[in-house]
C-alpha cells in the first residue's frame, strides 16, 4: 500500500495544478497509485481509480507525461479526478539515449524531494531538461545541468565559480574535494584536478540561461568529459536520506 504522509498538509477539497508523473504503481481492482510532481504542491501520491472498461485516464498516468491534474482530497486519500495531457515528449521516448537520461532524472527525484512540499525550481528544471533532450542537446550536458540545478533547489549545490575553502574566484585549474572546488592556493596533492577548459564547460552547463544553453550545448565538442563530473554531483545526494 502506498503511504500518504502528505495528507495532513492539505485541506479536504479539489485541487487543480500542472505537473508531471514521476511513478505509477498498479493497485489491482483499485486502479493505480500515481506519484505526481505538481506546481506549488510538490510530490504527491494519488489514487487513480479503475474504470469499468479501458483505463480511465489513458496515457495521463504514464511517467514522463506532463499535464494538468485534477485532484480531490478526501479524509483518507487523494484521488485523481481528471487529467489533461500537455506534453508526452515522444522525441525523448523514442530515443534510447534520451530516454535513459530522462529516466535517471526521474528516478532520482522521489528520494530527494520532500513529499507535499513545493519545489517549483526543481519542477522547472525537470521540464527544461526534457525540452533540451527533445531538441537534441547532448544528454551528458543536460544531465549535469539538471543535477546541479536540483542541488541548488535543495541548497546543496557546490559553487561553480568560487573556492569552497577561501571564497576566491576560481581562475585556471582547480581541485575537487567533498564539498566543491578548491582554488590553486587551497589545493593539495592527492585530489582530482580539473583544468580550466573543464571548469568553463561546467560553468556554462550549470549557469547559462535555458535559451543560451540550448545554443551553446550543440556547439561544444567536449560533452563527453562532463560525465565524470555528473558522478561528482551525485555524491551530494548520498546523505539526504
Amino acid at each position: 500500500m502506498i503511504p500518504y504522509p502528505e495528507l495532513d498538509s492539505l485541506e479536504q477539497g479539489y485541487y487543480t495544478q500542472s505537473g508531471t508523473v514521476l511513478q505509477r504503481k498498479e493497485s489491482g481492482k483499485n486502479g493505480q497509485s500515481v506519484h505526481l510532481f505538481l506546481k506549488d504542491m510538490g510530490p504527491l501520491w494519488v489514487n487513480a481509480p479503475a474504470a469499468t472498461s479501458k483505463t480511465r485516464f489513458g496515457g495521463a498516468t504514464e511517467p514522463l507525461v506532463w499535464g494538468t491534474f485534477y485532484v480531490y482530497k478526501s479524509p483518507g486519500k487523494l484521488y485523481m479526478k481528471n487529467a489533461e495531457i500537455r506534453e508526452d515528449f515522444l522525441p525523448v521516448r523514442n530515443d534510447p539515449v534520451k530516454l535513459t537520461t530522462a529516466i535517471k532524472l526521474y528516478k532520482l527525484l522521489p528520494g530527494v524531494l520532500l513529499k507535499g512540499h513545493e519545489n517549483n525550481h526543481a519542477l522547472n528544471s525537470l521540464w527544461s531538461a526534457l525540452v533540451q533532450l527533445s531538441n537534441d542537446c547532448p544528454a551528458e550536458l543536460v544531465e549535469f545541468r539538471f543535477l546541479w540545478r536540483l542541488l541548488r533547489s535543495l541548497g546543496l549545490c557546490p559553487s561553480m565559480t568560487h573556492c569552497v575553502n577561501c571564497g576566491t574566484y576560481i581562475k585556471g585549474s582547480a581541485e575537487i574535494c567533498d564539498d566543491g572546488f578548491l582554488c590553486s592556493k587551497c589545493s593539495s596533492n592527492g585530489r582530482t584536478s580539473v583544468n580550466n577548459e573543464e571548469i568553463l564547460i561546467m560553468q556554462a552547463a550549470a549557469l547559462l540561461s535555458h535559451d543560451k544553453f540550448m545554443i551553446w550545448s550543440k556547439k561544444t565538442d567536449n560533452n563527453k568529459i562532463i560525465s565524470k563530473y555528473s558522478k561528482f554531483l551525485m555524491s551530494f545526494f548520498s546523505n539526504i536520506n
